[in-house]
């Protein structure tokens, strides 16, 4: 089960967003062809590629924060010392985490009122929590990818900077996620193996 967890945990995202993103692209392109080629179309395809990209952009803004890949300023925090380092970045993780829980709470009250309203898409007979449901699965999933880092960052504290901030998921296994390059085995001499 571990080991389970442990495979969805890296790849969970990554297999959502490539799917999200093949799709849409796939949407995009056919109605491109039948618009210049054919003169036709569908009328639902550039509402439904923008309900994709929505759905991507959330799963996307959860795999950052799994990864700590988010931008960070970082100028003033690297003239104080090591351990006041690691503080603020346990402060700053927290306060990111009551403001995604607002936000959690601002998505789930927007879902709904168009529940109440039964507010429906433009050209597909559709809840419009099919778009706004984004927002509540994505911030819903930073609230865990946060927590995660939390217990990553507190049960790390004594270990290097590097280790602690885990920029890029590097310690916590995004390299070993379903879609990145394996290594190469070193060519020896230059020879062809």
């Amino acid at each position: 089960m571990s080991t389970a967890y442990r495979w969805l945990d890296r790849n969970f995202e990554p297999i959502v967003m490539a799917l999200l993103f093949y799709v849409m692209t796939t949407i995009v392109t056919l109605q491109v062809i039948l618009r210049f080629a054919f003169n036709s179309g569908f009328s639902w395809a550039e509402e439904l590629a923008r309900f994709l990209f929505v759905w991507l952009m959330y799963f996307s803004i959860s795999y950052a924060t799994r990864n700590n890949s988010h931008i960070k300023i970082t100028f003033l925090v690297d003239k104080l010392s090591e351990k006041v380092s690691k503080i603020i970045a346990i402060l700053v993780d927290v306060l990111f985490m009551v403001f995604v829980i607002v936000i959690f709470i601002a998505a789930w009250n927007i879902c709904q009122s168009i529940t109440e309203y039964q507010d429906k898409a433009v050209t597909m007979n559709v809840s419009m929590n099919i778009l706004y449901g984004a927002g509540l699965v994505g911030f819903a999933l930073m609230i865990i990818r946060l927590i995660q880092g939390l217990i990553w960052k507190v049960s790390n504290f004594s270990n290097s900077m590097d280790h602690f901030t885990n920029e890029g998921g590097l310690y916590s296994g995004a390299n070993e996620v379903i879609f990145s390059p394996k290594e190469q085995p070193e060519n020896n001499g230059g020879e062809q193996q």
